[in-house]
């Protein structure tokens, strides 16, 4: 049952949200963060701007000579939201590399169809960065349609039963999960907590399998989430695995001279190693921040003349590159997929 607001509740909702923000009033009245931030959107409260005109002055003053590292400390905020601040304000900082232009032609290829972390990855720089770039180049998200009574009255059917997954509502909604997930705080719904209750076929399959395979591929056996099987290996108390095979000098030889220079797939297969492991050693064995072999001339023209004709894969083997290596050239010489017609 969801607890009816009080008349005194409201008008020191009222008095303080803006002022003393949600946590002090949860505190005051005894109700959960959530749903007192929940009654301030209905109630259209606000709180004020999260930046002061003293504090922007201040990121105008030093943020370019001095960066965001001292301007977070001075003012008692995240870096990441000074950076994200300071790119809205159109102020660089001199000591960051500049965005070049294939960059800003990627961002504005794919900032509406792949993830931002996708994004960061790829370009290598940080999600705050990405997104006050975007806000430069005025690439704007589109805005959710206002939620209507029927969706709302639809949402407060399906969410709290946990037989309906969030996947599922979505799809029904035609929803994101986020918004999902933002309109039930907004309604106040909850979703009762969940315990799979294993059977004995499961435990079985567990016990008979958790030595050879990874928490992953049991998982997609058995229809489980990856955390709920590793909790439940945890609950047992079963010893996952004995520790791997140490590596001999000849096995090290052979990713010193080869790591960078041929995929990492390749060489874990060599080995008879597992991905992971090919990653964990090279640290150690210091060649993990070795620079990247640059592209020769020949590369650059085979992967023009190809890039539109064979799949990645078969360019990754010709050349010895690795995808991520490959797609990231590409980009740069502004090559897709596309075929031509003729």
């Amino acid at each position: 049952m969801i607890k009816e607001w009080s008349e005194e509740e409201i008008k020191i909702l009222r008095e303080n949200y803006s002022s003393k923000g949600s946590k002090h009033v949860a505190e005051s009245i005894g109700r959960s963060r959530e749903a007192v931030m929940a009654k301030a959107v209905k109630l259209q409260l606000r709180v004020p701007p999260v930046w002061s005109e003293e504090e922007i002055k201040f990121i105008k003053r030093f943020y370019k000579k001095r960066g965001a590292k001292y301007v977070a400390k001075k003012l008692g905020k995240k870096q990441d939201a000074v950076i994200a601040k300071a790119g809205k304000l159109g102020i660089r900082y001199n000591g960051l590399r500049s965005w070049e232009i294939w960059e800003d032609n990627y961002l504005r290829r794919h900032y509406y169809d792949r993830e931002k972390i996708s994004i960061s990855r790829v370009l290598k720089r940080s999600i705050p960065a990405i997104l006050a770039r975007a806000h430069i180049l005025k690439l704007t998200e589109a805005r959710a349609e206002k939620w209507s009574d029927s969706e709302k009255n639809l949402l407060r059917e399906l969410y709290p039963d946990r037989s309906n997954s969030i996947e599922d509502i979505s799809k029904k909604l035609n929803r994101t999960r986020y918004g999902i997930l933002q309109q039930s705080q907004v309604l106040g719904l909850s979703r009762p907590r969940h315990q799979h209750e294993w059977s004995k076929n499961e435990r079985g399959y567990l016990l008979k399998n958790y030595k050879t395979k990874s928490y992953g591929e049991m998982a997609k056996d058995l229809g489980m989430t990856y955390s709920s099987i590793a909790h439940k290996i945890s609950r047992l108390g079963l010893k996952v695995r004995e520790k791997g095979r140490p590596w001999t000098e000849d096995e090290k030889e052979f990713i010193r001279q080869n790591y960078k220079k041929m995929p990492t797939k390749d060489i874990a297969r060599k080995l008879n190693r597992t991905v992971n492991s090919i990653i964990t050693v090279v640290g150690p064995l210091g060649v993990s921040n070795s620079r990247p072999r640059p592209w020769s001339e020949e590369e650059k023209d085979f992967l023009i003349k190809n890039y539109s004709r064979i799949s990645i894969v078969e360019i990754c083997k010709t050349l010895g590159r690795s995808k991520q290596s490959v797609t990231s050239i590409a980009s740069k010489l502004n090559l897709t997929k596309k075929r031509s017609l003729s």
